[in-house]
């Protein structure tokens, strides 16, 4: 209220007239100055607030004082006054010829032990780093970097000060951080780094700097990710790290947009590159590949983040995976061996193995078809007990193509066809499974994630197989072998939801879904509470998977000329509503004209 009422309420020349007054009062002011600092704060807000009038403010802004000030609240409208200049590429210059300022801000970045300074002083540093004149991307070319990019990393004192207060070497001398305050800082530069991270960062800029720290020349990236942190004997420092790198393998992780695009093959990546070369590639996916060559104190904090690094690596360069035969050998034995081991009570329990789970839906579809002498782990994931996880599983696996993979559409679209009727000719069961777990409201959960199943294939994403297996990508089978090893004499359904309306999914699923959703109205009470919740939750779950059939079944009717019984009849279900009327539309199952 407040706040609204100082930004909407007063002119401008009021605005510039408080803040000036404020701005004589802060340098002599003996109590807090919390009050003081947080209505200037809110005076300079609005947008029209530029930098060019914080540089009118009398008597003038003291930044550098302001920053080295050892109090919190001086730091944080000092900061809110410089990040005004983030908005024009001519207002961070400014700030970037005031290389004592520039200084303070990132030591007082680096060093601050206020959390909340420490990530306003980020936004400030990024902003600065990658501010342009309005309508210019966000680029590092040595024609578009700005002053204040050529500040930080071309000047030697501020490109030194960075590795001075990040780098353990330094530890105990006069003036510098404490190795738990160094670690601290170096957390803080990788979440810097990761966000501009282009060409620059993984070459050199100033050569003297960087090999005084041992970097040879991989530019403050090298020395982020191997020289900076002792990852050996900071496991919660090496947690960091690795999450780092599984964020750098993402396409979108930086703000800065490349300058220099080199054309490579389908799976090139210049983080990867760097990573593979670097030797920090096969080390962090050792620890979940080939986790027996680390003690299990480091497993235990650094198994999931090795998993999740292999699940983001498998995502966004899938096809590279799949041509290192370590690897991707290595994280089939490995997703086998664990799966083997889970017990049916541990299924039923909920206690999965989710990092591995995670893992096994990240892979290229390619990658989880069987091989002669490499069977598939996604057969390994039961349906009996009803497991949320294995289902959510089943569920991404079979529905195709994710919107993040850069796998090839078109193999994972017929692959995730493939992996849906080799599973189902190895579990015959599934879908009567599946529709009765979806039926036991009270393990909500479970319930809605095998509803979720059905919903997965009837919107799948499939593409048809090769006709010849000479003309079909890599270890996919052609229509006729796929036929022959589901045992079927005719071609399988080429679509999801012509799969759901035949055996044996129609007799089990699209009954499901056409009958009178589960109440609990002849409970005590009305049945109202937590069974009632669940079971329209369910109920809404199960009527939204209805409503995707719909188009579907109309689509294919349009296109065959056949079904106009099966529309009707879901078009009479949809009529009753989420839960449905007294009537037994499940009964017409057995009549409809597929």
């Amino acid at each position: 209220m407040f706040d609204g009422q100082v930004t909407g309420s007063i002119s401008e020349d009021e605005r510039d007239a408080v803040i000036h007054q404020l701005a004589q009062l802060l340098p002599n002011l003996q109590q807090d100055p919390t009050p003081a600092t947080n209505l200037i704060r809110v005076l300079i807000r609005p947008p029209s607030y530029t930098f060019t009038r914080v540089l009118d403010i009398q008597p003038s802004v003291d930044f550098h004082a302001g920053l080295k000030a050892p109090s919190s609240p001086i730091n944080l409208v000092t900061l809110a006054l410089l990040q005004k200049a983030r908005l024009s590429k001519s207002d961070a210059d400014i700030v970037a010829s005031k290389p004592q300022t520039v200084a303070a801000l990132i030591e007082l970045w680096l060093s601050t032990p206020d959390t909340a300074v420490a990530r306003r002083a980020h936004e400030t540093v990024l902003g600065l780093l990658i501010a342009q004149d309005e309508n210019q991307p966000t680029t590092t070319g040595s024609s578009n970097q700005n002053l204040m990019w050529r500040r930080v990393f071309r000047d030697k004192d501020l490109y030194g000060l960075i590795y001075q207060i990040c780098s353990l070497d330094t530890s105990g001398q006069a003036g510098q951080l404490s190795r738990r305050d160094k670690t601290v800082a170096q957390a803080r530069l990788l979440d810097l780094v990761v966000k501009i991270d282009c060409d620059a960062m993984r070459s050199t800029q100033i050569a003297e700097v960087e090999r005084r720290y041992g970097v040879q020349r991989g530019g403050l990236l090298e020395f982020s990710t191997t020289k900076m942190v002792d990852y050996e004997d900071d496991v919660l420092m090496h947690m960091t790290l690795v999450d780092f790198l599984a964020e750098l393998l993402r396409p979108d992780h930086s703000v800065v947009q490349a300058f220099d695009i080199s054309v490579g093959p389908p799976y090139a990546s210049a983080s990867l590159d760097f990573l593979i070369s670097m030797g920090l590639h096969s080390r962090t996916l050792s620890y979940y590949i080939d986790s027996s060559r680390h003690c299990s104190l480091d497993l235990t904090y650094l198994y999931s983040r090795s998993a999740n690094y292999l699940a983001t690596y498998c995502t966004y360069n899938p096809l590279h995976f799949i041509q290192s035969e370590a690897v991707f050998k290595g994280t089939i034995a490995r997703l086998s061996t664990v799966l083997q081991n889970v017990s049916p009570g541990r299924w039923a329990q909920g206690q999965t193995p989710k990092h591995d789970l995670h893992v096994l839906a990240s892979l290229p579809r390619l990658a989880l078809l069987p091989r002669p002498t490499l069977d598939s782990p996604l057969f390994l994931l039961p349906v009996q007990p009803p497991s949320e996880d294995a289902f959510q599983t089943l569920a991404t696996v079979f529905h195709g193509p994710s919107d993040q993979s850069r796998a090839n559409s078109d193999d994972e679209a017929s692959a995730s066809r493939a992996l849906y009727f080799l599973y189902l000719e190895r579990n015959p069961d599934l879908w009567q499974h599946v529709v009765k777990a979806a039926e036991t409201v009270a393990l909500k959960v479970t319930a809605l994630a095998a509803i979720a199943l059905m919903k997965s294939i009837i919107t799948s994403k499939w593409g048809p197989l090769p006709a010849d297996i000479h003309e079909g990508t890599f270890g996919l089978p052609s229509e006729a072998q796929l036929a022959d090893s589901c045992h079927s004499p005719q071609a399988l359904p080429p679509t999801g939801t012509l799969a759901i309306l035949a055996p044996p999914a129609l007799e089990t699923v699209v009954s499901y879904l056409l009958r009178p959703a589960q109440t609990f109205s002849n409970l005590v009470g009305g049945g109202k509470g937590d069974v009632e919740s669940a079971a329209y939750r369910v109920a809404a779950a199960k009527f939204d998977v209805l409503v995707s059939l719909k188009p579907k079944l109309e689509e294919v009717a349009q296109q065959t000329g056949t079904l106009e019984d099966a529309v009707a009849v879901v078009n009479q279900r949809l009529a009753l509503g989420v839960l449905g009327g007294s009537g037994e539309p499940g009964s017409s199952v057995g009549t409809m004209e597929l």
